[in-house]
């Protein structure tokens, strides 16, 4: 049986994945414009700006995925919390390294980190709970 704490945060991650990997995949200057960034235009930047904005992207759609089908819970929700903690990890330790990024950054940072949280709390929980590491 799914907890509805699981559907939520994975619902929350969809959401979030789903159009930030939209952007970063097929707009890369528009949203990075919008935290004053301008991008270089050449093959070799947006191919590894592009890069990680697809697999954002695949991690939303198996987000929406594991809010459908039970057995795509547990991957969907770990998927989420590794990446949702590794860019808020990222952010917490460019901090002390680059100094303060614009606001927007930082509510970035604190959305990853505080969802990226939840779902590995909520991914150690159904492991626990389904006695996989009994």
């Amino acid at each position: 049986m799914s907890n509805p704490n699981r559907k939520i945060a994975l619902g929350l991650s969809a959401f979030t994945f789903l159009p930030v990997g939209t952007l970063v995949t097929f707009f890369p200057a528009s949203l990075y414009a919008l935290n004053g960034l301008v991008l270089d235009p050449s093959a070799a930047m947006m191919s590894e700006i592009r890069a990680p904005g697809v697999f954002i992207l695949l991690a939303g759609v198996l987000a929406l995925c594991g809010l459908f089908r039970q057995a795509l819970e547990g991957p969907a929700l770990l998927a989420s919390a590794a990446l949702l903690l590794s860019y808020g990890i990222g952010r917490l330790i460019s901090l002390p390294l680059d100094g303060l990024p614009p606001v927007s950054l930082l509510v970035a940072m604190v959305i990853e980190v505080c969802l990226g949280t939840w779902c590995a709390v909520l991914s150690a929980d159904r492991v626990k709970l389904s006695g996989q590491f009994a």
